[in-house]
């Protein structure tokens, strides 16, 4: 039980102090094409951002598919836009939302409720990857 509660803060420690898959833009966008992807492996290739101050950020990342030819590039456009105005802190995006706002691959919107299971896709699979490094931490270190 006890190391089951170490698991557990550790996880959330982790999840609070970033440095995780979802704690700047790029690497949200990468996590989202990740899980819509499905089963299939992603080859990143070049990512770029540009923002419009006070409007909206936007990631562009070119990509293959794992056994794709590599001449065979796709796009994913995240946006995102800005946060909550009633919003009375800055998160780790700064001015902007943490998620997506809108997504497009090779130049198709991704409909807002497929985005939506995208993100949450996203982000279980990061709480599994943390809770997985706290295992495998707290193992090493007790010796199992």
């Amino acid at each position: 039980m006890r190391k089951w509660m170490i698991v557990a803060i550790s996880g959330m420690l982790s999840a609070c102090s970033g440095g995780h898959n979802l704690d700047s833009p790029l690497k949200t966008c990468k996590a989202v094409t990740v899980a819509l992807a499905g089963d299939k492996g992603v080859v990143w290739h070049s990512e770029q951002q540009t923002e419009q101050k006070g409007v909206q950020l936007q990631v562009t990342l070119e990509f293959a598919l794992e056994g794709q030819p590599s001449n065979e590039l796709s796009q994913a456009v995240c946006i995102y836009g800005l946060s909550s105005p009633d919003m009375d802190y800055r998160n780790a995006m700064g001015e902007y939302a943490n998620t997506p706002t809108e997504m497009m691959i090779n130049g198709m919107a991704i409909p807002a409720s497929d985005l939506v299971q995208a993100i949450n896709l996203a982000t279980a699979n990061t709480a599994k990857a943390i809770s997985q490094k706290a295992v495998e931490t707290i193992n090493e270190k007790s010796g199992y």
